[in-house]
């Protein structure tokens, strides 16, 4: 082919097109400066290929894109001005990688995660939400919920605490807290509620229970037990009314009276001591009989003025039991009383 009819194309010799006017054997840029380069390289792949122990690694490829990204990644940032790497970061970044994949390879082996919706939950879901809705607004209108902490509550806090934890170790220790249900309990517990209903109701309709003491009640009340101790042994007793002589007898006159009922006694005793040296009667018969005697010295009147003033009730009935009158003419007024009848009451007064 001749140069001079291979440019022309019916075009005139100065004139030839764009596409023919770069040569076409040029060589590309830096070619010859990265030719070594490339050649060893080539050569070192070449070696590379003829050995056997060069294995790719397992999953290489997988995470070549990651690993890619990553040092993209690496690279942008560290371009930044002012920026540092953490520290550790490099060895941080491969446990989280291999994280990743242990994940990965149990989320492959596990399907489920052993977990369950459960029944009705989308149903009652709906009804959580407005709740939690509910008490949100609830919150907002209403700032307190009008609960105060009790006065001393944190100083009795740490004994309550102590105590119920007390009363726990007692329950271990006790399986049975002694005490068992009684015989138709349930049976009777019904009627028991609505009894205590019943009268809770009627003390609201009716504020009085109607029972009241009648007038001078405790003014008669003596002459009341007189009447009925009269009426049921058959005591005779004197019609004349109970006097108070002189003014009111104080707290001091029972210590009074019980210092000369024991100083009659110890006359008694002494008396009878003496009588026994001198006679085969026996001690207690002596004493007795002494005390007897003294005793009915005392104005019978007199005994039951003290009694009234400073007795109760039942005083005055035991008391007029052993002032009976049919003993006197025989026995004398009190013969009946023993000496430790006498004791006891002293005992029992002072």
């Amino acid at each position: 082919m001749k140069e001079n009819s291979t440019y022309h194309d019916g075009l005139e010799p100065t004139n030839l097109p764009e596409s023919l006017r770069k040569n076409p054997f040029g060589v590309p840029e830096n070619y010859f400066e990265d030719l070594e380069s490339k050649i060893i390289a080539h050569v070192s792949l070449g070696k590379c290929s003829d050995e056997d122990v060069f294995e790719v690694p397992e999953g290489y490829f997988d995470s070549l894109p990651d690993r890619i990204m990553g040092g993209i990644a690496m690279e942008s940032i560290a371009a930044i001005n002012d920026f540092d790497i953490p520290e550790h970061y490099e060895a941080v970044l491969t446990d989280s990688i291999f994280h990743r994949i242990a994940e990965e390879k149990l989320k492959e082996k596990i399907q489920s995660d052993g977990f369950k919706v459960p029944v009705n939950y989308e149903h009652a879901l709906e009804y959580d939400i407005f709740a939690r809705i509910t008490a949100e607004e609830l919150k907002n209108t209403v700032p307190t919920d009008g609960f105060t902490i009790p006065a001393d509550y944190m100083q009795a806090l740490e004994s309550s605490i102590f105590a119920r934890i007390a009363t726990e170790k007692l329950k271990n220790s006790i399986s049975t807290d002694g005490y068992t249900v009684p015989g138709d309990y349930e049976q009777t517990l019904e009627d028991n509620i609505f009894a205590r209903i019943a009268v809770d109701q009627l003390k609201q309709k009716v504020s009085n229970d109607g029972f009241e003491v009648p007038p001078h009640y405790f003014e008669r009340l003596s002459d009341t037990i007189v009447d009925t101790i009269r009426h049921n042994d058959n005591v005779v007793l004197p019609e004349t009314p109970i006097r108070r002589l002189g003014r009111p007898k104080k707290w001091y006159a029972r210590y009074a009276v019980a210092a000369s009922l024991t100083m009659t006694l110890g006359l008694g005793g002494y008396w009878g001591y003496q009588y026994q040296s001198q006679n085969t009667i026996s001690a207690d018969n002596t004493a007795e009989q002494q005390l007897s005697q003294h005793l009915s010295e005392i104005p019978k009147q007199e005994i039951i003025n003290y009694l009234a003033a400073s007795a109760s009730g039942d005083d005055m009935i035991y008391m007029s039991q052993y002032t009976d009158e049919t003993n006197l003419p025989t026995k004398g007024f009190g013969t009946n009383v023993s000496k430790q009848d006498i004791e006891d009451y002293l005992n029992y007064s002072l």
